[in-house]
């Protein structure tokens, strides 16, 4: 189910950002400042969380992309994988963020369910 484009988050009629096509999960960050809502140190920690226990346990690699948001004051971070691992790293996606719901912040699926991946509860 591997898609090789990007996704469009659209927000309204004229606001939205860019995906990246490999993008499984992402989270805005608003800097580093005393009054930033998603300050830049937790984004990155909770995203590094995901990553220490999701993708590399299991031996997959993955990188953070930087990219826009339609918010001047943020940017998006985005965690990407190889088109080899992206199947199995956004069926991971869905079932960790759905299992960690309540205790993440910050991080969000890829806009993963407008290409087929879904939370399946059979996967508990």
């Amino acid at each position: 189910m591997t898609t090789t484009t990007k996704r469009y988050h659209k927000i309204d009629g004229w606001r939205g950002y860019p995906v990246p096509a490999l993008a499984i999960v992402g989270a805005s960050d608003t800097g580093g400042y005393d009054d930033s809502p998603c300050p830049s140190r937790e984004v990155k920690a909770e995203l590094r969380r995901f990553q220490r226990e999701v993708l590399k346990p299991r031996g997959i690699a993955s990188r953070t992309r930087i990219g826009h948001s339609s918010n001047v004051f943020c940017v998006k971070r985005w965690i990407v994988v190889s088109k080899e691992d992206f199947d199995k790293s956004a069926k991971l996606a869905v079932q960790w963020l759905h299992a960690f719901r309540y205790n993440t912040q910050f991080i969000h699926d890829a806009d993963l369910k407008q290409i087929g991946y879904e939370h399946d509860s059979n996967i508990e």
